[in-house]
């Protein structure tokens, strides 16, 4: 192809852009400065703000439901918050939300209205972590969303959040590449990274590849994955058992260049703490899996605290 005709369509390509950036599926592959400057004419220059005085945030993704992403996300930043942080969750999965279940806030606090904005829940575990849901306003309903609700969902929970000082914000990613992660990746241009949870077996990897991907091509690194369910540790004998096939998550690491942060087996007890609404890493601190989780938590960190 010569040089006039590729100029031709490069100038058609232009042409034919409407700059409604936040709703094009080329959004984080455009290249064009222009993106970025028309985006913050619009709420995202007031999400960056209300969220400048948080140090670090870390998104945790999953490709597929029922990997036992929220239960990481809520554990992981229970495991930070027991290490003196201030640290906020915010869960982003609008359909499946559990992280106030976990955390034992669901049906006795809500998201109040402030005169800086949202003021989130708190838990009560007197760690001082926040917490914002969706179900904290509707615990029980069933909400149906469209697009743009779901968009202006995330608008609100990033601008108008009355967050404060914070050392890290974990957040919530729902299952896969939907618009609900997209928005959410959008709205936070300087992520510190993502974490991505999968299960041991090659056929989750499929999905947990491309979550994995959507998150670096949006410009955020790729913290590490962690392999959950790795295993199961007899709640009796403490005698660790193989049911799934291990080392899936450890292979889509080395496969992709990034971290492999470290292997969560089952146990009795996290189920326990899980539905008792504490999470398992304060509920049962000397738990194996427990153990890891806050090795997970101080590796974290170390890597952040690196690149500054």
């Amino acid at each position: 192809m010569g040089q006039e005709a590729r100029e031709v369509i490069s100038i058609n390509v232009e042409l034919r852009c409407d700059h409604k950036c936040e709703n094009c599926e080329r959004f984080f592959d455009c290249r064009d400065e222009m993106k970025w400057k028309i985006y913050r004419r619009r709420r995202m220059a007031q999400a960056i703000k209300k969220m400048s005085n948080i140090k670090h945030k870390i998104t945790i993704s999953g490709g597929k439901g029922g990997v036992g992403k929220s239960t990481v996300s809520t554990n992981l930043a229970t495991a930070l918050a027991m290490m003196g942080r201030k640290v906020t969750i915010l869960d982003q999965d609008f359909d499946g939300s559990t992280i106030p279940r976990m955390l034992g806030v669901q049906g006795v606090k809500k998201l109040r209205y402030g005169t800086q904005g949202i003021i989130p829940a708190e838990d009560t575990l007197g760690l001082g972590m926040q917490v914002i849901s969706m179900a904290l306003v509707y615990p029980d309903e069933v909400i149906t969303m469209f697009h743009e609700m779901r968009r202006g969902t995330t608008e609100e929970f990033l601008a108008n959040v009355d967050y404060g000082e914070r050392d890290y914000l974990i957040v919530d990613l729902p299952p896969g590449t939907s618009s609900d992660a997209c928005n959410l990746l959008q709205y936070i241009p300087d992520l510190d990274g993502t974490i991505t949870v999968t299960v041991p077996p090659a056929v989750s990897q499929l999905a947990a590849r491309k979550a994995t991907l959507l998150s670096a091509k949006a410009g955020s690194k790729v913290l590490g994955i962690i392999e959950n369910m790795s295993g199961y540790i007899c709640g009796k004998c403490g005698k660790e058992f193989d049911l799934m096939k291990r080392g899936g998550g450890e292979a889509l690491a080395k496969e992709l260049g990034v971290p492999f942060l470290g292997r969560l087996p089952l146990h009795p007890e996290v189920a326990e703490a899980c539905d008792k609404g504490v999470p398992f890493v304060y509920k049962f601190p000397s738990n194996p899996v427990s153990e890891k989780m806050k090795e997970i938590a101080r590796r974290l960190e170390e890597e952040i605290l690196q690149r500054l």
